[in-house]
């Protein structure tokens, strides 16, 4: 079901998510450096790698419709 739904994003779509993932792993990446600092520990729940995961699904996305446009 989510395989289809991202199937159905335009490219436009999919730079937008892209856009925003980015955003949103710097802000963790910065909320983490705070954390280590204050506490001396890193953070525990951080949700970089999640963040991470969706990034690369959907560059990998956007890479399978630019394969298949040039393909086509």
């Amino acid at each position: 079901m989510v395989a289809s739904s991202i199937k159905n994003l335009t490219d436009t779509d999919l730079k937008y998510l892209e856009q925003l993932l980015v955003k949103e792993l710097r802000l963790e990446s910065e909320r983490q450096k705070n954390w280590q600092t204050k506490n001396h520990y890193d953070k525990p729940f951080g949700k970089q790698n999640m963040i991470l995961s969706c990034l690369n699904a959907v560059r990998s996305q956007k890479q399978f419709m630019k394969t298949l446009t040039a393909k086509w």
